[in-house]
């Protein structure tokens, strides 16, 4: 059993939970030679209870009204605890004066918590033994199955069973713990199926696998895990799968078997080509020269994987090696062929960056106004773009979220400043690749146009919409139970709200001891915890956090006599 100990700021948080606010109480204004009364003396019937019983609280020794901390008024109140709680009390004269707190009477609740149900194996084959783990109780466990006994007891199953369990401690019984289902395994045997195209596979070719009608886990013959999966096979595959359920396993799948197509070699004229003066490039497509044929695509890339990128711009190339593959029009790419590159030096040679310059295109691939989301797309070629880095290569002149910039389709969010100003302008740009020579950087530009509204048209607009905060109902008063005057700009001052246009606020705070600390016959929410009464008028650091008692009066007539929290 858990002690809820409580400091002054601690025990106001959690009674601020379950106090009820209190009715309004039509007092006379103070007068400022008032004598504050002795606090009443709180008792009860008991002070450890369980949960879900009632016990009576009484308050003596006021000859005013007695406002307890559950916001109720009277000598004597009920209560149903469902926690340890402390229950303080003022008195409060017919005059409008009020004594300090009352000593805080505590209720232990003695109710256990539910237990915590564990067990080691959550599925069974039909004979298997589970054991079962019952946590968190320091009295003795009672399980919704009468045969069990003990924190750990042992079970075997031959359906599938739910179990629950309660804590009974000090005579308490606690509530029942979540339910524990232990399942009964039986394993189903998977049905594979090949989601995606037909036929023959290329090499290198992925195709999307499934494996139905298993409630577990599936096992495929070369080794992967999952109902769902991508499989790119290097050659011919016969695949079969079981499915597991706990320590039960299916017996094996029909087989599913994936034909690849071995790879074709890549027809070429030559695999070496060189610039020819005054350029200093090579052309690379010159490699496939009188083989060419109209029915295959070539695609250079610059390593042998189909992964590797590829090359910008096939007409002029550095000196290196290059990998030439031929793409059928089943999709299927040939073998690759190393195609070298030689570059030999020119008197007056043209630089290779005036014979294939940086350029950059840049464009809108979407733009979803609603939500303010624009999405870019660029492209990149030319000598000097090999190294280019995209995370500084981008600019905007909006103040949104700019994402993805690393890559060449970036994402931007627009922020409320773009949409009043309607536009919001992009800009890529490459590095120069000879510095003082004669070649420049590529660079794009693009302006993006945001339509904008503040208000909401109809459910299928393509416009951005403010939607402005809502109104608190002008005929209820809201009153907070507390506020933190941190400087945060986040609930720094008390503010009541709701209040007419034409009524005025007649705000009184007091301490726990009964002392006024602040007045304001005409309040404007502006107070942030200063003091402007007694000996510490002049306090700049404000009151300390903790509990105050106000009085809130309207000058419609409404009173309004409650609690808050000062909580920075």
């Amino acid at each position: 059993m858990n002690v809820i100990k409580f400091t002054v700021l601690g025990w106001l948080i959690l009674i601020s939970s379950v106090w009820a606010v209190a009715s309004p109480v039509r007092t006379t204004p103070s007068s400022l030679t008032c004598q504050p009364p002795g606090p009443p003396i709180v008792s009860g019937e008991r002070a450890r209870i369980c949960r879900g019983e009632t016990i009576a609280l009484t308050a003596s020794g006021c000859l005013g009204t007695v406002i307890w901390s559950t916001g109720e008024q009277g000598i004597g109140i009920r209560v149903t605890p469902y926690q340890t709680t402390r229950y303080t009390a003022i008195c409060r004269l017919p005059e409008g004066c009020v004594s300090c707190f009352a000593d805080a009477y505590t209720v232990t609740v003695g109710t256990p918590e539910a237990p915590k149900l564990t067990t080691d194996t959550p599925v069974l084959c039909a004979g298997d033994a589970a054991t079962l783990t019952a946590a968190n109780c320091a009295g003795t466990i009672r399980w919704s199955d009468a045969t069990l006994e003990g924190a750990t007891p042992t079970v075997r199953i031959s359906q599938t069973t739910v179990y629950q369990a309660t804590c009974v401690h000090e005579g308490c019984a606690g509530s029942p713990s979540s339910p524990l289902t232990v399942q009964l395994a039986v394993p189903t045997v998977p049905t594979l199926v090949r989601l995606s195209g037909s036929g023959d596979l290329c090499l290198g070719q992925s195709v999307q696998l499934s494996a139905g009608q298993c409630a577990g886990e599936v096992r495929w013959s070369d080794g992967a895990v999952g109902a769902d999966r991508t499989f790119a096979p290097r050659q011919t595959s016969h695949l079969r799968a079981v499915c597991r359920v706990g320590t039960c396993q299916s017996d094996s799948s029909a087989v599913l078997t994936l034909r690849v197509q071995p790879a074709q070699p890549t027809p070429l004229q030559k695999t070496t080509v060189q610039n020819t003066c005054p350029f200093l490039t090579a052309d690379l497509s010159s490699a496939i020269g009188t083989s060419f044929q109209q029915a295959l695509t070539y695609e250079f890339r610059t390593g042998p994987s189909v992964d590797a990128p590829e090359v910008s711009s096939v007409g002029a190339v550095l000196a290196g090696v290059y990998y030439l593959s031929a793409r059928s029009r089943e999709g299927c790419l040939s073998q690759p062929v190393a195609v070298s590159a030689l570059i030999t030096p020119c008197a007056n040679g043209i630089a290779p960056c005036l014979s294939n310059p940086p350029a950059i295109s840049l464009t809108l691939d979407s733009l979803d106004q609603k939500r303010g989301v624009v999405c870019l797309k660029a492209r990149i070629r030319g000598i000097g773009t090999e190294s280019i880095r995209l995370d500084s290569a981008w600019a905007c002149s909006g103040t949104g979220l700019f994402t993805g910039q690393t890559t060449l389709q970036p994402r931007y969010v627009a922020s409320e400043s773009d949409r009043n100003k309607g536009i919001v302008n992009f800009a890529i740009s490459t590095p120069d690749p000879d510095g003082l020579g004669p070649c420049i950087a590529g660079a794009a530009k693009l302006a993006v146009t945001l339509s904008q509204s503040n208000t909401l048209t109809d459910a299928d607009s393509t416009k951005l919409v403010i939607k402005l905060p809502d109104v608190p109902d002008a005929g209820s008063i809201f009153i907070p139970e507390g506020f933190s005057p941190n400087g945060d700009g986040i609930n720094d001052r008390f503010v009541i709200q709701g209040v007419p246009t034409t009524a005025t606020i007649n705000l009184e705070i007091f301490n726990r001891w009964g002392h006024r600390v602040y007045a304001d016959a005409n309040y404007k929410n502006d107070w942030e915890s200063q003091t402007n009464q007694g000996i510490r008028a002049t306090n700049s650091q404000g009151l300390p956090d903790g509990t105050y008692f106000y009085v809130v009066r309207v000058s419609d007539g409404r009173e309004y006599v409650r609690f808050l929290t000062i909580a920075r």
